[in-house]
C-alpha cells in the first residue's frame, strides 16, 4: 500500500480512526459514484431490483425527474400513450380532476378574464397534441396553413367563438381586411391576430458549471467522438476479463486484476496498431515506472484533467456511465463474487476506472494534439439551455384555440405573457406526471372497490381443510392457487416468500458449484448438497455426465477454431441439422425426446439432501457451514408457519411448492425464476423446508421451544412449479407414509387439472395463441413456448404485476385478480402488536417493489432502462448479454418481457389496524422509506372496521368507494375466456362453495 492510500489504525475492537487523506476521499467518492451503476448480477442469477436504487432516498417523482436528466431517459409513458389511455377510458376525466385538486391547482384566473390554472390544466391534460420541434415546426409554419386554420383537435364550439372575434380584432389594434360573414376568412384573420399577440417569448434556463468528460471536450472542439475508439476496446478487455470459461484463450495476467492485466498486455513494446493508441504503451509504462496502483492512476489523471475536488463526483459518475453495463458488472463481481457462474475474477471498480480514464485521456490527447495542441482537456464554463420560443408560442397558440381563446381575450395588460408563462410551465414532464397519477388512481379504484365489494358479499374458508399448500408470493402463483381452490374448495392455500426461510448455498447433484438460494441482501452461511442414494449408481451416472459434458465442451470450443471447426463441420455438420430442424418445427416433441435420451445415457439416480448438522459442529467448507442444526431448522419452520398463520390447524397433507422457470435459448431465463431465491429456482428450498418439518427431532424442538405441536398425522411434501411450461414435480415421494399416499395422489390429480387451467389462463396473453383454444391445447402451447428455439416470449414473467396483498387468504379467496397480485399470507388477528408483520414487510416490501419498479422503468424507457429487443442479443462469457458481437452489457429487461405491462407503482394493501400499521412504519425505516417516498402505494385495511385508508401526502386518508358493482361468475374461465387484456376483478363462486366441494 502506497503512502497515498488511506491509513487505518486498529485495535482488538476493529477500526478506531480513519485518516482521510486525499486518496481516501477519492476512494469514498468512487464508492458513492458507483451507486449510479446497475446492480444487476451475472445473468444466470438475474434478480429484479429498483433500477433507480441510488435515488431511493428521494421521492419517486423527484427521482425520476433527476434520473431523466442524468441518464437522458423517460420518466413516464409518452403523451401518445396517455392519449390512448384517455381515449380508451383507462383514464377518466374524474381522475384528472381528482389529481389536480390534490396537486393544489388554483382556481384564480391566470389573467383578467382568462381561465383558471385548474381549468387550463384540466383541459390541457385531455388534449394531448403533438408539438413539432425545430426544423419540423419551421416547415409547418412556413409551408402550411397552421397559423390560419384551427388545429384539428379544436371543437366546433371553440371554432365558432374564435370566428366571432373577428369584429373585435380592430379594437385591439390589429389591422384586418376580412369578410366577417365568411367563416373561413374570419378564422384565418382571427388566428393571424392571435399569433401576432403571442409570438414574443424567449425563456431560458441556466445551469451551473460542471466538469465534463474529455470526450465531451473533444467532440465540442474537433467533432471527434472518442467513445467510438475507447468503447470497443474496453468492451473486449472487460469481456475477456470476466469470461467464465467460454473463450478458447484465457486472458493473460487475469489473476492480477483488470488494471494490472491491461497494463501488462498493452504496455508491451509492440503495442496495438491503432494510430490513437500509439501513446498508450508510453502512458502505461509511465504509470508503471511511478509504482502507481489503480487509485493513484485515477488521482493523477484527474489532476491532469484539471478537475477540482468538488467536481470529482460528477466527472467520475459520467465516466462510469459511459459503459454502465460493464462498470456495473465489475462492481457486482467485486461485491458478490459468490454469484459468478463458475469462478469470479479479482474484479475491482477502481481498476475499471483506471483503465477507462487512461484510455479517455490517451484518446483525447491524440484527437486534440493533432489539431488543437493548446486546447485544455476540460471545459469548466457554465452552459445554458434555451427553450425554443417558437415551440412554446405554437403550443400556447394551439392551447388558446382549444379553449376558444382569441386575440380579444388577451386585451388585459400582460395577459399574453401570463398565458405563455402558464403554458411553458406546464410542460410535457408536468403533464405526464399528473397523467401518471390519474392512471394509477383508476387502477387503484378498480382493485380497492373489487376487494370491498367482495368483502360485502361475504367470505368463506374451509373449517377443516383436507389439504394445505403454500406457494411463493409470486403473482404468477395467484392463478394456480385460484384454480386449485375452484377445483378443491376444501383446500387451504398460503403465500410465503419462496425461499421459505431456508437461506442456503445449494449444490445440486449435477451442479459444478453451490449457488445462493436466498434474497439478495442475505449472504448464505449454510451449504446444502443434493447427493445420490445409491453410491455406485451415482458414480456411474457421474462419469457418464462428465464424459457427456466434456464432449459437448470439446465440440463447442472446437467449433470456434480454424482446423477443428472445419473438421467438425465436415463430419457432423449435416447430422446436427436434424435436431435443429426438429427443434424449430416440432419443439415439444424434440424436447421430450432429448430429455428421454439424456436420462437414458446419463441416468438420474434418486437423491436426498444433506441437510442436518450436529450441534457444535462449526467445520466449514468454502466458508459455509455444512447443513443446519436441529435448532436452526426448528426456528425456520416455526417462523414460516407462524407468519403465514398456519399453526392452528394443520391438515394431514401439507404441500410446500417452490417455483422457477426453464426455457430454451432465453438469456433472461433467470429473470423468470424466484426473486426471493436470489434469481434461483425455489424447488430445493421447498424440498428442504418439507424435510425439516418432517424431521422427528425438529418437531420435538418445535414443541419444546416454540410451543408448536405439529400433529403426527401431518406430512409435508416439497414440490416445484415451472411457471413456463406449468409442469409440477414432487420431491421425496417415496418417503411419504402409506397412510398419506391416497391423499397425495388426489392432490396430484387436482393440481394436474389446476396447472392446465393455469396454462389456459396465461396463454391468452400470447398473440400467437388463439383465445378459442381448448385447455389441453393451451397447455401444449405453453410447453412448446418453453422449448421453442426461436421463441422470444417463452413466458411473460412478472409483466402483469401491479398489486401486493398482505393479509388473510379469506379476504381474497374467490376473487379474480388477473395474475396481478403478490399474495402474502398474514393473519392480523394472531398478531395484535404487529410483531410478525414488521419483519414480513421488511422482507417482502423491497422484493415486490424491486420487481415492480424494474418492470416499470424497463417499460417506460426500454432503451435506457431496459435492454431493448431480444433479437440481437448475444451472451458473452456466461455473464450478460450484448447487442451483436460487441456493445455495452445490456441491463434491465427486454421489450418482449414487458410489452404487456401496465407501468403502475405497486399497490400494497396491508390488512392491519391503523395504529399498528403506523407503528410499523416508525419502527422499520426501510419500509417507511418506500412508502413515504412514493416508491410503492400503501393502503391499510382495518380488519375490525373494514375501512380502508390510502397513504397520501404523508398521512393515511380515508378511501371513498366509487362503485358497488362486481362481476360474479362460477369459474375463472367464465371471466377471462376470449379476452386478452388486463381484466377487472370478479367474484368466483366455485372457490367459495365449501359444501359442494366436500
Amino acid at each position: 500500500m502506497t503512502a497515498a492510500h488511506a491509513r487505518i489504525r486498529t485495535d482488538d475492537s476493529g477500526p478506531v480512526e480513519v485518516v482521510r487523506d486525499r486518496a481516501a476521499r477519492l476512494a469514498h467518492v468512487i464508492d458513492e459514484a458507483a451507486e449510479v451503476l446497475p446492480s444487476q448480477p451475472p445473468i444466470r442469477l438475474f434478480v429484479h431490483h429498483n433500477t433507480l436504487h441510488a435515488y431511493e432516498h428521494m421521492h419517486f417523482e423527484e427521482a425520476v425527474a433527476l434520473a431523466a436528466d442524468r441518464f437522458g431517459a423517460e420518466p413516464y409513458e409518452t403523451e401518445e400513450a396517455f392519449a390512448r389511455h384517455l381515449s380508451s377510458g383507462r383514464i377518466r376525466p374524474e381522475d384528472i380532476d381528482a389529481v389536480l385538486a390534490a396537486d393544489g391547482a388554483s382556481e384564480t384566473p391566470l389573467f383578467e378574464g382568462g381561465p383558471s390554472e385548474r381549468r387550463f390544466k384540466f383541459f390541457r391534460l385531455q388534449h394531448l397534441f403533438e408539438i413539432p420541434r425545430g426544423p419540423a415546426l419551421s416547415w409547418i409554419l412556413d409551408e402550411t396553413d397552421a397559423l390560419r386554420v384551427c388545429h384539428p383537435a379544436v371543437g366546433d364550439d371553440q371554432r365558432r367563438r374564435l370566428r366571432g372575434q373577428v369584429r373585435q380584432v380592430r379594437a385591439i389594434g390589429v389591422d384586418v381586411d376580412a369578410d366577417v360573414h365568411n367563416p373561413t376568412e374570419a378564422e384565418r384573420h382571427v388566428l393571424a391576430a392571435l399569433w401576432q399577440k403571442l409570438r414574443h417569448y424567449t425563456p431560458s434556463r441556466g445551469r451551473s458549471p460542471e466538469a465534463v468528460r474529455p470526450r465531451e471536450v473533444v467532440l465540442d472542439r474537433v467533432g471527434v467522438d472518442t467513445d467510438d475508439w475507447v468503447n470497443p476496446l474496453l468492451t473486449r478487455v472487460c469481456a475477456a476479463f470476466v469470461d467464465q470459461g467460454i473463450s478458447y484463450w484465457r486472458m493473460p495476467f487475469r489473476e492480477m486484476g483488470l488494471y494490472e492485466a491491461f497494463r501488462r498486455l498493452y504496455g508491451q513494446r509492440w503495442g496495438p496498431p491503432n494510430p490513437w493508441l500509439a501513446q498508450l504503451t508510453v502512458e502505461l509504462n509511465r504509470q508503471a515506472s511511478q509504482g502507481w496502483g489503480a487509485l493513484d492512476v485515477v488521482a493523477s489523471l484527474l489532476d491532469e484533467l484539471g478537475c477540482a475536488e468538488e467536481q470529482w463526483a460528477p466527472l467520475l459518475e459520467a465516466t462510469l456511465l459511459a459503459l454502465p453495463g460493464w462498470g456495473g458488472m465489475i462492481r457486482q463481481l467485486e461485491l458478490r463474487p459468490d454469484r459468478a457462474p463458475v469462478q469470479a475474477p479479482p474484479a475491482k471498480l477502481i481498476d475499471f476506472l483506471a483503465v477507462r480514464l487512461t484510455l479517455d485521456v490517451v484518446a483525447a490527447r491524440h484527437a486534440l494534439g493533432a489539431r488543437h495542441p493548446e486546447a485544455p482537456l476540460m471545459r469548466p464554463e457554465p452552459t445554458h439551455e434555451v427553450v425554443n420560443s417558437t415551440e412554446v408560442t405554437y403550443e400556447a397558440f394551439v392551447c388558446a384555440q382549444l379553449l376558444g381563446l382569441g386575440p380579444a381575450d388577451f386585451s388585459a395588460p400582460d395577459a399574453e405573457r401570463e398565458w405563455l408563462r402558464a403554458v411553458a410551465g406546464f410542460d410535457s414532464f408536468e403533464r405526464r406526471k399528473l397523467l401518471h397519477r390519474a392512471y394509477e388512481r383508476r387502477h387503484r379504484i378498480g382493485v380497492l372497490d373489487g376487494l370491498l365489494n367482495h368483502a360485502r358479499l361475504g367470505h368463506a374458508t374451509p373449517e377443516r381443510p383436507r389439504m394445505q399448500a403454500v406457494f411463493c408470493i409470486d403473482e404468477r402463483e395467484e392463478s394456480l392457487r385460484r384454480h386449485l381452490e375452484e377445483l378443491m374448495p376444501e383446500v387451504e392455500t398460503f403465500g410465503y416468500a419462496g425461499f421459505y426461510g431456508v437461506a442456503m448455498a445449494y449444490q445440486g447433484a449435477e451442479d459444478i458449484k453451490p449457488s445462493p438460494l436466498c434474497p439478495v441482501p442475505v449472504t448464505p452461511q449454510h451449504l446444502v448438497r443434493e447427493v445420490a442414494v445409491e453410491v455406485e449408481e451415482a458414480k456411474a451416472s457421474g462419469i457418464r455426465a462428465r464424459v457427456f459434458g466434456a464432449l459437448q465442451h470439446w465440440l463447442h470450443i472446437g467449433s470456434m477454431t480454424a482446423f477443428r471447426g472445419g473438421m467438425i463441420a465436415a463430419l457432423i455438420g449435416l447430422v446436427s441439422v436434424v435436431p435443429l430442424v426438429l427443434r424449430c418445427l416440432f419443439p415439444r416433441a424434440a424436447e421430450r425426446f432429448g430429455r428421454h435420451a439424456h436420462r437414458t445415457i446419463v441416468g438420474h439416480p434418486p437423491t436426498r439432501l444433506q441437510l442436518e448438522r450436529a450441534d457444535g459442529d462449526e467445520q466449514r467448507e468454502g466458508g459455509l457451514l455444512r447443513g443446519f442444526t436441529i435448532s436452526e431448522m426448528a426456528n425456520i419452520v416455526a417462523g414460516a408457519l407462524r407468519t403465514m398463520g398456519a399453526c392452528d390447524q394443520l391438515s394431514p397433507l401439507f404441500l410446500v411448492v417452490g417455483h422457477g422457470s426453464s426455457s430454451l435459448n432465453n438469456p433472461h431465463e433467470a429473470a423468470h425464476d424466484c426473486g426471493a431465491c436470489g434469481g434461483g429456482r425455489g424447488g430445493p428450498n421447498a424440498r428442504a423446508f418439507a424435510v425439516m418439518a418432517n424431521h422427528p427431532k425438529v418437531r420435538a424442538a418445535l414443541k419444546a421451544r416454540h410451543g408448536l405441536d405439529i400433529p403426527k398425522n401431518t406430512w409435508f411434501v416439497g414440490a416445484y412449479h415451472n411457471t413456463c411450461d406449468d409442469a409440477i414435480i414432487y420431491y421425496d415421494t417415496d418417503l411419504v407414509p402409506e397412510s398419506h399416499r391416497a391423499d397425495l395422489a388426489a392432490a396430484q390429480a387436482t393440481l394436474d387439472r389446476a396447472r392446465r387451467l393455469d396454462a389456459h389462463e396465461r396463454c391468452r396473453r400470447f398473440e400467437d395463441t388463439a383465445t378459442t383454444m381448448g385447455i389441453d391445447d393451451m397447455l401444449a402451447s405453453a410447453e412448446a413456448h418453453a422449448v421453442d428455439l426461436g421463441q422470444p416470449r417463452p413466458e411473460y414473467g412478472h409483466a402483469t404485476n401491479a398489486v401486493c396483498f398482505v393479509g388473510r387468504r379469506s379476504s381474497t379467496r374467490g376473487l379474480f385478480l388477473d395474475r396481478r397480485a403478490f399474495l402474502v399470507s398474514y393473519d392480523p388477528t394472531q398478531d395484535p402488536n404487529g410483531e410478525l408483520l414488521g419483519p414480513l414487510l421488511q422482507s417482502v416490501g423491497p422484493v415486490g417493489a424491486g420487481i415492480n419498479l424494474e418492470y416499470y422503468f424497463s417499460f417506460v424507457d426500454n432503451h435506457r432502462y431496459g435492454c431493448g429487443t431480444k433479437l440481437p442479443h448475444n451472451i458473452t462469457g456466461l455473464i450478460g448479454v450484448m447487442d451483436g458481437h460487441a456493445s455495452d452489457l445490456r441491463t434491465g429487461l427486454p421489450w418482449q418481457m414487458v410489452e404487456i405491462h401496465e407501468p403502475v407503482r405497486l399497490l400494497t394493501i396491508v390488512e392491519v389496524e391503523f395504529d399498528v400499521g403506523a407503528g410499523i412504519l416508525e419502527a422499520y425505516p426501510a419500509v417507511a422509506n418506500l412508502v413515504a417516498n412514493g416508491w410503492i402505494q400503501l393502503v391499510v385495511w382495518s380488519p375490525s372496521s373494514g375501512e380502508m385508508r390510502v397513504f397520501e401526502g404523508g398521512r393515511l386518508v380515508p378511501y371513498q368507494q366509487e362503485s358497488q358493482e362486481l362481476p360474479i361468475v362460477l369459474r375463472s374461465v367464465d371471466h377471462y375466456a376470449g379476452r386478452r387484456g388486463h381484466l377487472e376483478c370478479a367474484r368466483i363462486e366455485a372457490a367459495l362453495q365449501m359444501e359442494a366441494g366436500a
